[in-house]
């Protein structure tokens, strides 16, 4: 591809260029050493940014094995900040860092090229070598997604069924609050009764909403009575605790086929949602974000919504909270999110150039002869593609700032 910002951007002097990346670099040091709290956000931003490279790298090595020529590999778009060439390809750095991209030459019938260089263009490549080349990046993005997964199950255990009944946090000015739970507590009873679930224990604490309950709480070893007058919320009882999450231990073997059924279990979720946002249910759901009976931020409908980067920084920072076994999950289903996306047979997304490959591998086994798709024909269609998912991405940007800054 070509970068779609180079046109409009301006030229900048090396030595200027050199200060101002050093510079953003120093910043987000000194973000992170002097403000902690950015961390998990910042570890998310590189993490991604990291993901679209390596997607891009798929693609430019395949390239390069099947003897094409990339002419550049840049991180961002837009004006360049700094770069160098060795051999036939320009790297460097961009302004916005938006992804990335790498300049495979002839990707279509449109673009002119030297004539000394039509033969190692895409579009002269070989069926199969155009597969790979156009389909390495997705390829990429499933592999990183698989070994985060692999590392964190076989780390860190399989999530176990449910949630426990140890505290992991407590509202503030709940009635756990009052009451003087602490994280880590774990409950054990109420009012007599063992419970040994999350849901049992849900469920008493719904039904004496108003109340005051005894729970035996397993702290430091020893079993001890917390008294907590419960509150009411909607008709039912509400104490103001989180639950933890309990893992059980997967041997190395074992979380081979766990990290394969997480990215199966992930594909299946993303496909249906993605099937739900463009039914016209769907659409009319998502077009209430923009009216006064638009849902509140964290209730189900309003979690339902697809996010864009800064929904997904927010939100999983939140999630992370300095855990980093939390990090490498959320950039695992991220990195199959982005394979996935990819995949989806239309312009200007990988599965579309894939798509575009097989059609003329088809049409010529038919015909007899060698068909080229006239991309010219295709362009009114990849535009529409373009528009909708620009939409798309400006809307959720904008739902996740106004979540972000809470209005």
């Amino acid at each position: 591809m070509k970068d779609p910002l180079e046109e409009a951007s301006v030229d900048v002097d090396r030595r200027g260029a050199t200060l101002i990346l050093v510079g953003v670099i120093a910043f987000l040091i000194g973000l992170a050493i002097f403000r902690p709290s950015t961390r998990d956000a910042l570890a998310i931003v590189v993490g991604i940014i990291l993901m679209v490279m390596l997607h891009e790298a798929g693609h430019f090595v395949a390239a390069r094995k099947s003897g094409m020529k990339a002419s550049e590999f840049f991180v961002g778009f837009g004006p360049r900040l700094w770069s160098f060439r060795r051999g036939e390809t320009e790297y460097g750095v961009k302004a916005i860092p938006a992804g990335g991209y790498v300049r495979i030459l002839g990707m279509s019938n449109l673009e002119d090229v030297d004539p000394a260089d039509e033969p190692r263009t895409f579009r002269r490549g070989s069926t199969k070598n155009r597969l790979v080349v156009v389909m390495a990046g997705v390829t990429v993005n499933a592999i990183i997604a698989f070994l985060l997964f692999f590392v964190v199950i076989a780390g860190q255990g399989r999530v176990a069924e449910g949630p426990s009944t140890t505290v992991s946090r407590i509202v503030d000015g709940s009635a756990a609050a009052e009451a003087g739970f602490q994280p880590d507590d774990k409950i054990v009873g109420v009012n007599g009764r063992a419970v040994t679930g999350w849901d049992q224990l849900k469920a008493a604490i719904e039904k004496n909403g108003g109340k005051v309950v005894t729970f035996a709480v397993l702290r430091d070893g020893l079993t001890l009575d917390v008294e907590a007058t419960l509150k009411e919320q909607g008709g039912q009882g509400f104490l103001g605790i989180g639950p933890s999450t309990s893992f059980r231990d997967v041997g190395v073997l074992e979380a081979i086929p766990e990290s394969l059924g997480a990215m199966g279990d992930i594909t299946t979720g993303t496909v249906e949602g993605f099937g739900r946002l463009f039914s016209p249910s769907g659409v009319a759901k998502y077009s209430e974000n923009f009216t006064s009976s638009a849902p509140k931020a964290g209730t189900a409908a309003s979690d339902e919504r697809p996010r864009s980067l800064i929904g997904i920084v927010d939100e999983g920072s939140t999630i992370i909270d300095g855990n980093v076994w939390a990090l490498l999950w959320l950039l695992g289903g991220i990195s199959l999110i982005l394979a996935l996306f990819n995949t989806i047979p239309l312009l200007p997304f990988d599965g579309g150039h894939a798509a575009v490959v097989i059609y003329e591998w088809a049409a010529s086994k038919v015909k007899g002869k060698e068909v080229r798709v006239d991309f010219r024909k295709l362009m009114p269609v990849t535009a529409v593609v373009l528009a909708i998912f620009l939409t798309l991405g400006l809307s959720a940007m904008f739902l996740d700032i106004k979540q972000a800054v809470g209005k």
